[in-house]
């Protein structure tokens, strides 16, 4: 999972600072429409998957798979911004593994993105 209390602590140390509490924001945010894109598109192939053979299955399955790709690409920058973030700071990384559009490491980076995102959900207030 991420580093929740470097998060935290970046959201102290930038509190006066609404630009960089702005790109903080759309980091943790590019996590939620990641979740939200594989969401979307597993309910989808549950409920149209029966007509795989169809090219309208198949127009909408690259549809969505090309949004969930450039989700998943957009939370690897924004951890790479938030690694970046903690550093300048002195901070442990928000994500301490090797951050890539490789595989396994693509797979690694989202599994603790969605995680954290899961995290968040649980601990609402």
């Amino acid at each position: 999972m991420l580093n929740v209390k470097t998060i935290a602590k970046l959201t102290e140390i930038y509190s006066d600072n609404e630009k960089f509490l702005g790109i903080i924001e759309r980091c943790l945010k590019s996590f939620m429409l990641y979740h939200q894109s594989i969401y979307e598109m597993e309910v989808w192939i549950k409920v149209f998957g029966r007509n795989t053979d169809t090219p309208d299955y198949k127009d909408k399955f690259s549809r969505l798979d090309k949004y969930r790709t450039s989700c998943h690409n957009s939370v690897l920058g924004n951890v790479n911004m938030l690694n970046r973030l903690a550093e300048k700071n002195g901070l442990d990384a928000v994500y301490d593994g090797i951050v890539s559009e490789e595989r396994p490491y693509r797979r690694e980076v989202a599994n603790a993105v969605l995680e954290y995102v899961e995290y968040i959900i649980e601990n609402r207030r």
